[in-house]
């Protein structure tokens, strides 16, 4: 409509002259304005159309994250309410958790049993120890009255009688074992004391510790600061680990770096003309005010997407058909706002209309006059945005259809 506005100018000079002529209006007076005008008005409507793509599809994106249980159970308490704010670790509910406290108690006397096998196992190294040294004391007695008998046999002594000399090989004999299985009982001992019981003990820890977080599951903690919606549990009901229904869903705070970001997709066509950085207004519903204030706000794009997502192909059982990816895809652009201050105008999930501004014309026309021209005819889409702004104000509230 603007355009054919703006483009009026040879009709309406051709009327003016007709009429300070004093001539009548007829169409074969005027057919050379009129098509002059649907020429200029062409080419108007394809400069401006082309090199100043629009989208209708903006949206403020924000994340859900939805809260399910780890562990399925009755719930017993509900910490939080619908629009409470949350913080990383702070209790969201707990479920029924008697099951989990018999396992940690079991876990825990386990491992005192351990303990005090640990200490009875060190009594029976000191024991084995003990034994081991009255062996060899023995032995070591036995052995100077072996000698003191091989010594009367060598000086044939009257003295010497061969039977106590053969009692005295075989008491050697014998304390000598008594050393031996002294030492394996002490060796045993110590491999039980140092070895054995100690990895029972990491082993039991490892239950408990098990245990322990069993029981943690039982209590549902937030891992985001956010604002909890939809809230749809209460004490008695049963908490499911399923993700399709979850308890609550919690929408996380918006982090500085995006809280102006606004996601549009333009016409496949529109691939050559917008580049980041690019100039561009964005009007979204929540914003629409009779006043028109902070209503069109400066942004600019920030990363363009360059697969289109219409045409993702997944893994299935047979092969696409390229009939069922008929609906063609947009391409894909991120727009940040210009002026921080902006961003808390910026209602999370808004509808926004998106206009973009070619403010550096590239290729042959650069810096040519009808490049100039192009640029210029920006003000154009910049009313315009403006005028659509007042008409979805209007079909808002009412005025034209049922705002839908």
């Amino acid at each position: 409509m603007i355009e054919l506005l703006v483009t009026s100018f040879p009709f309406v000079l051709r009327v003016m002259y007709l009429r300070w002529k004093g001539l009548p209006i007829t169409l074969y007076n005027v057919h050379r304005a009129l098509f002059l005008w649907f020429v200029l008005a062409l080419i108007v409507f394809i400069a401006v159309f082309y090199y100043y793509p629009k989208s209708y599809t903006g949206i403020v994106p924000f994340r859900t994250v939805p809260v399910v249980a780890e562990t399925g159970g009755t719930v017993t308490e509900v910490f939080v309410r619908g629009g409470d704010h949350v913080i990383v670790g702070e209790p969201l509910f707990s479920i029924e958790n008697a099951s989990e406290l018999a396992k940690v108690e079991l876990a825990e006397r386990k491992i005192d049993e351990i303990n005090a096998a640990i200490v009875a196992a060190h009594l029976e190294v000191d024991t084995a120890e003990a034994a081991l040294a009255a062996a060899e004391a023995a032995l070591k007695q036995a052995e100077i009255t072996l000698a003191d008998h091989q010594e009367l046999k060598q000086r044939k002594s009257a003295a010497y009688q061969p039977s106590q000399f053969e009692r005295a090989q075989s008491q050697r004999e014998t304390r000598s074992a008594e050393v031996d299985a002294a030492t394996s009982k002490l060796s045993a001992a110590k491999v039980q004391a140092e070895a054995i019981i100690p990895a029972q003990l990491e082993s039991a820890k490892a239950s408990l510790k098990q245990a322990q977080l069993e029981l943690e599951r039982t209590r549902v903690l937030s891992f985001v600061d956010g604002t909890v919606e939809q809230l749809a549990l209460n004490v008695g009901a049963r908490a499911t680990p399923a993700a399709m229904s979850p308890a609550m869903v919690i929408v996380p705070d918006r982090k500085a770096s995006q809280s102006g970001r606004i996601v549009a997709g333009f016409s496949q066509v529109s691939r050559r003309e917008i580049y980041e950085g690019m100039a561009a207004e964005i009007a979204c519903e929540s914003n629409f005010n009779i006043a028109m204030n902070n209503t069109v706000l400066p942004a600019r794009i920030t990363r363009i997407q360059i697969p289109i997502s219409a045409g993702q192909m997944t893994p299935s059982g047979r092969l696409m058909e390229p009939a069922e990816r008929a609906k063609r895809g947009q391409i894909v652009a991120h727009l940040d706002l210009v002026y921080p201050e902006h961003q808390e105008l910026l209602v999370p999930g808004s509808g926004c209309i998106v206009q973009a501004y070619t403010t550096h014309l590239k290729g042959p026309l650069e810096g040519s006059v009808t490049a100039h021209v192009i640029e210029a005819l920006g003000i154009i889409k910049a009313v315009g945005i403006r005028i659509k702004a007042w008409l979805g104000l209007a079909a808002g509230i009412g005025l034209a259809g049922s705002g839908h």
